[in-house]
This record gives structure tokens, sequence and C-alpha cells, in this order.
């Protein structure tokens, strides 16, 4: 077995897994099916976009990034079948085939990119994400494809809050719009590129004005983190649904999608705890 590298970092990402859609058809398929312009995945870069309901609802959010020979999703585990199994009703005739691909592992790796990783995907401005064979890992850095470290997925969850960019999981899984999830602010929709499934309600959302909900931060006392579609309140009115939450050492951050009435203002959770606004790294363009 050769040395650990050195002048890598690296973490293992057991919740986060991966689709692989290869085939002469992949790029034009997706084009059809999720939220953002997938000719511009040819330029290299890494893409968010949206897979949705025909209602326009999110049913997960990818991160994609193309190769020569497939265009990678990333996307959370538990919702890998479920993507799979939705997109493969519209392959129809398209020369697409699509898998969740077992054989790779997800990491997080500083520094460098893994020479012998098979894609990297920019996740956030200071998180690489990389895909890399099982035995290839081992004999890379000398970790075995169990070792993921304690605590991994609140860590990076905490991240995304800090980051202001929220995930969806089996509970939230078409629950929001993606204007709801600020998508729209995240470089995660085209508004030119023509139709693909929920671009009608997505497209009104936008050109009517209708964005009454966005995915504002907060941070409560210390404590249990909030599940998924908790509620939060403003007196007795329910005005906001928890997206995700992470445990700190002092204190409890989340995301929730908020109504814009209710923007600024300390929210209360079910258990009585204080939930105080936090500012976003980004603009909501005066709706936040």
């Amino acid at each position: 077995m050769t040395e650990p590298t050195k002048s890598t970092h690296l973490a293992l990402l057991p919740f986060l897994g991966v689709l692989r859609i290869g085939g002469v058809d992949a790029a034009r398929f997706l084009q059809g099916q999720l939220t953002h312009d997938t000719r511009l995945l040819a330029d290299g870069r890494t893409q968010l976009s949206a897979c949705n309901t025909p209602q326009g609802r999110v049913v997960a959010l990818l991160r994609l990034r193309q190769t020569d020979d497939a265009i990678y999703a990333l996307l959370p585990q538990e919702l890998a079948s479920t993507v799979v199994a939705r997109l493969g009703r519209f392959v129809l005739r398209a020369k697409v085939d699509l898998q969740i691909a077992t054989d790779l592992q997800v990491a997080c790796v500083e520094r460098q990119t893994l020479a012998d990783a098979v894609v990297a995907f920019e996740y956030a401005p200071d998180r690489r994400v990389v895909l890399i064979h099982g035995a290839t890992l081992r004999a890379t850095t000398g970790l075995s494809i169990a070792q993921s470290l304690p605590g991994i997925e609140n860590e990076w969850r905490a991240a995304d809050i800090a980051a202001g960019l929220p995930q969806v999981f089996a509970a939230t899984s078409g629950s929001f719009v993606p204007q709801m999830l600020n998508l729209d602010r995240l470089d995660a929709i085209s508004f030119t590129k023509g139709c693909y499934t929920g671009q009608e309600i997505v497209a009104r959302t936008q050109h009517l004005g209708r964005i009454k909900r966005r995915t504002l931060r907060y941070r409560l006392p210390q404590g249990a983190a909030l599940a998924p579609l908790a509620a939060l309140s403003l007196g007795e009115q329910k005005v906001a649904e928890v997206v995700m939450s992470a445990t700190r050492d002092d204190a409890v951050e989340l995301l929730a999608v908020t109504s814009l009435e209710a923007a600024g203002r300390t929210l209360v959770t079910d258990d009585g705890r204080e939930a105080v606004p936090v500012a976003l790294p980004y603009e909501l363009d005066g709706s936040a």
C-alpha cells in the first residue's frame, strides 16, 4: 500500500450519492428535465439544478459535472433511487443510460484534487467534492471506505446553512417551488432555455412576482436540531417551515422557507426557543 497523500486532507461524505447519466443524448435529455441549461456543462463548470414535479415542486437538487464519458450528478444518497426512477419515466427512445454510481465514493478534499478522481465538483467556494473508486481511495490515501468522520454530516449541513445553500431531503421532496429555495439567486435556474418538467409554474412564479416565501437563515439557542418541515411561528401563526438544521457548540443553525411578511422577525419553535434572523451571504433583491 502506498503512503497516504500528505498534501491532501480528505473526508468521506457517505450521505451524498452519485448518478451517472451516460449516452449520446444525456445532455439533451437532462435539458428537458432540469431547471438549468445543461448545454453549459460543456465548459467544465459545476452546475446547480433542480429536478421538479410537473407542478413545479423540487424533487431533488443536483450538482452536475460533465466528463468525456458521462454527466455526473451529486445529491443526497436517500434521494438517488427516487430521482433515477422519476427521470427514467421520460427516457423513452432517447439514448440515455441512468445509473446510481455505486462504484464511486464521495469525498471532500482540500487544497488539491486527487489525481485519480473520476470527477471533481466545485461544491462551494471553499469546498471541493471528488468522486473516486474505493480501491483507488484506499491506495492513494490509506483510507477505508468505511472510515467517515464522526459528525461529518452535521458539519457539512452547518457549512451549507452558513453559505445559504438549501438542500432537499426525502422529508421535503416535493414541498417547495425553486424560488422558495432561492434557486433563482443561486444560479440554478435558466429562464431562457425553453421547456422542462415544471417549467410553466417556475416561469409564472418569476414573471408574475408571486414569490411570497423565501429561504432565510436563523439561529436558535443550544439544543436539538429541528426536523425538516418543523414549524416556526410568529405569535399564534405558523409562518415558516424548516428546510435543514445543524447543531453547533453553542447554538442551532437553520434555513427555513419563510413568509416574506415575517422576514426579519424573531420566530418561535414548537418547543419555545427563539429563532433569531441571521443574514444570508447573498442578496434577495429586496425580497427579504
